[in-house]
């Protein structure tokens, strides 16, 4: 029998398909979920509900428990009145996602495939079509929570909005109190066989570095209360750093470029936010691998890219190498901040800018944007004077750390409409050198019990090459 961690860590959209249908992709694809840093995914509990419906949505109607008169009824008494009954609903929604890998004969992975009679496809599902499956499952059950309701959310000292958080307002340990009378309590925990009131708080570890440096500064009783998740006599959650009055502290790990999933990046108040007046091509943005090695180290990208964005004029001063940007088509002003950047939209992306050219208002990073952003719009920018024709913004604004805190099964739903399926187009071209591997799946992520979480949101303090981001 799988263990309390194991039945936790197979919470997921392909272990819900059932097993008598996996073939080796699926099972592949399982032991990624398992392998890959998985964070926020296991925190949903998942379901087929849509799947043995047929629909797309489905509705779920619940009777509402009636109120109770503890008054006495006449002893002569015969009619006395009915309980009155109503009832709520809520709906499962899903929708189609899916990616594609597209490969040359004459490659290394696609020569693997067709060695072994083309149904080897562990290089790719181990590489990056296996991967984009895990992340992006991983950031839609990131941004599920985020869509529950604004009403729940709270912010770090005296903030009371994204717009509002300054310097000052880093995670403290007084919202632990709050979060233990507020959050869960009925009894179905999180992770199978814990505390029935235990709670798992997932956070940046600008956060943790943040709630460290608190701790110092804590009474004696209250600095005593922390565990390190080292002194557990159980098995600490993956990622696990400790634990506070029965909230158990995850650090969320960054990825293999310095970015965290549990950071909003530039989205609070806005510093700088300029037009990006020529299109972007996937691959763009990168120094030139022949001349420039990004950290004396990589060469980074292709010779016939261009190697930097073209942005509407700005100050020097105004963008400079080691800032963390936003590169984003959509704004929103639904947090607060007037035509922020939206984080919640698939074209949001974040880069390190590696250099800056004041001159000719070109900007430099540290990787290539793997996006097209061709699409010319009108628009202005906030830092900008004039309304232009634009491709893309890029923002550099206040950093948020998302304190995402799950006090029992059940606050999110995912619902599976059509599970994971892999597809081998044929090739098209004239040489038929060109092979496509696609994945898709319908599913839904939807906020169902605002009671058992909560957004926390806070300024933290970051790492950037040689130093820190400050709040």
């Amino acid at each position: 029998m799988a263990s309390s961690f194991e039945q936790y860590y197979d919470m997921n959209p392909v272990a819900v398909i059932d097993q008598n249908q996996w073939d080796l992709r699926i099972r592949e694809v399982m032991l990624r979920f398992r392998e890959e840093p998985v964070v926020y995914t296991p925190l949903i509990e998942w379901g087929n509900r849509t799947q043995q419906t047929g629909a797309q949505t489905v509705i779920e109607t619940e009777l509402m428990e009636p109120d109770i008169n503890a008054n006495p009824i006449p002893m002569t008494a015969n009619y006395i009145k009915a309980l009155g009954v109503d009832s709520r609903q809520r709906s499962l929604s899903v929708l189609r996602y899916g990616d594609k890998v597209q490969l040359h004969k004459s490659s290394n992975i696609f020569q693997q495939w067709q060695l072994s009679g083309g149904r080897d496809w562990q290089p790719l599902l181990r590489g990056i079509l296996g991967q984009s499956v895990v992340r992006k499952n991983e950031r839609l059950s990131r941004d599920a929570f985020l869509r529950g309701p604004q009403s729940y959310w709270t912010y770090g000292g005296n903030a009371t909005s994204i717009a509002t958080i300054g310097s000052d307002d880093i995670f403290g340990l007084d919202v632990v109190n709050q979060w233990n009378l507020r959050i869960g309590n009925t009894g179905n925990p999180l992770i199978p066989d814990d505390l029935m009131n235990s709670k798992v708080a997932v956070m940046p570890p600008g956060c943790v570095y943040d709630f460290q440096n608190s701790l110092a500064s804590a009474s004696g009783n209250e600095n005593a209360l922390y565990r390190d998740a080292r002194i557990y006599s159980g098995e600490a959650i993956r990622y696990e750093v400790g634990a506070y009055k029965d909230v158990r502290f995850i650090q969320h790990p960054n990825d293999k470029y310095g970015f965290n999933n549990a950071v909003l990046y530039n989205a609070g108040a806005i510093t700088t936010q300029y037009g990006v007046t020529e299109p972007i091509k996937m691959g763009d943005g990168a120094p030139n691998p022949s001349t420039t090695l990004v950290d004396d180290m990589w060469a980074i990208g292709q010779k016939a890219a261009t190697h930097w964005i073209q942005l509407e004029a700005f100050t020097s001063g105004e963008y400079v190498a080691g800032d963390l940007v936003s590169i984003h088509i959509s704004r929103t002003s639904d947090y607060g901040v007037t035509n922020g950047v939206d984080f919640l939209d698939g074209y949001t992306i974040m880069r390190r800018v590696y250099s800056v050219d004041a001159t000719n208002n070109r900007l430099v990073f540290d990787r290539p944007i793997m996006l097209d952003y061709d699409a010319a719009f009108t628009g202005s920018s906030e830092s900008g004077s004039t309304q232009s024709t634009f491709y893309a913004y890029v923002t550099k604004a206040q950093h948020i750390g998302l304190v995402l805190v799950v006090g029992g099964r059940g606050a999110v739903r995912g619902d599976i409409g059509t599970p994971l399926t892999f597809y081998e187009p044929d090739p098209v071209d004239d040489f038929k050198s060109i092979w496509r591997f696609v994945w898709d799946q319908v599913v839904g992520y939807n906020p169902w019990e605002p009671m058992l979480f909560e957004c926390h949101f806070v300024a933290l303090t970051l790492p950037k090459p040689g130093g820190l981001i400050t709040p």
